[in-house]
């Protein structure tokens, strides 16, 4: 059997889309999860980070109503920033080839593991928009249940590796899936691969995405840039390095760095009213929480890169 695919990237994390209807669904998906690491392997499949899945109740229609996302070992992702901006623009770009021009959609809502998440063009007459996505009831610092075992954790590991606690921070935070943020000047690649994988074996967590971040210089360049695309300010920059559960290190994680906004809003250093700037090795992304009982919104740019058909 055959089916459409779509490639597509959100600052270089990318994923294979394909579109199911209620029909077909059920078989089809397990075929899909059970193929995944073949079909995201950068040797012998496609290449992906992972695998998104649009839910339609029939064949052909525009708009789907349902998300699924499975990561590259298989396993079923809760959320993903990066893959919701792509998937957003899939359905963006299906709208401009074969609907109604008078009728291109501001947003789309799509339903991941029974949460609806809204997806909001920035410009909808372009597939260069960025996309604004709403993460509800993210949860950060003491308001995490599973936190204080993972800071612990987190503490015990760096001191095996030689970092003190005098230079570095860390925070936990949940957006469906869980996240801890480590804040240290010393932030890299290199350390991150230290980091990250022995972080997935903690006790009670079907692993765990892990991020190293530092604070960075913003320029007039930047802040220019930021009020063309989001016509709101910037006023915080980090750098960030990505492991992700289910995908390794990856070169980009939406999830990722809202978590990395929070924690910079936690501290109550920076203000709401702005938006923060999150550079990782794939590109930008920016985020704003207006008030701690308020979505998250992460904004961020998405790329189609091929199309083809996938034998299952």
């Amino acid at each position: 059997m055959f089916i459409d695919f779509e490639k597509w990237h959100g600052t270089k994390n990318d994923f294979v889309i394909v579109r199911l209807s209620s029909a077909d669904s059920e078989t089809v998906l397990s075929s899909i999860k059970r193929l995944a690491k073949g079909i995201c392997d950068r040797h012998t499949g496609i290449g992906a980070d992972g695998i998104l899945v649009l839910h339609s109740e029939q064949r052909g229609e525009l708009t789907p109503h349902g998300l699924t996302i499975i990561n590259s070992d298989g396993s079923l992702a809760k959320n993903c920033g990066n893959g919701l901006r792509c998937a957003a623009l899939s359905i963006l770009r299906a709208h401009l080839e074969k609907g109604d021009p008078n009728d291109i959609p501001e947003a789309v809502e799509l339903t991941v593991e029974g949460v609806a998440l809204t997806c909001r063009y920035l410009n909808n007459e372009t597939l260069n928009s960025l996309v604004a996505v709403e993460m509800p009831d993210a949860k950060v610092g003491k308001h995490v249940p599973w936190g204080a075992s993972v800071i612990l954790a987190t503490k015990k590991h760096l001191k095996s590796i030689g970092l003190k606690p005098t230079q570095y921070e860390i925070e936990v935070s949940d957006l469906g899936n869980p996240h801890v943020v480590i804040t240290t000047d010393d932030a890299s690649r290199d350390l991150m691969l230290k980091i990250g994988p022995p972080l997935q074996k903690l006790s009670g967590l079907d692993g765990i995405n892990v991020h190293v971040i530092k604070a960075a210089t913003l320029s007039d360049k930047d802040r220019s840039l930021a009020k063309s695309q989001l016509g709101h300010a910037v006023s915080e920059l980090f750098t960030m390095y990505v492991w992700e559960r289910g995908a390794g290190e990856t070169m980009a994680c939406g999830t990722g760095a809202c978590a990395v906004g929070l924690t910079a809003l936690a501290s109550g250093l920076v203000d709401r009213s702005d938006w923060i700037a999150v550079d990782m090795p794939g590109g930008r992304v920016y985020v704003n929480q207006k008030s701690e009982a308020d979505a998250v919104t992460l904004a961020g740019p998405a790329k189609f890169v091929f199309s083809g058909k996938l034998e299952i």
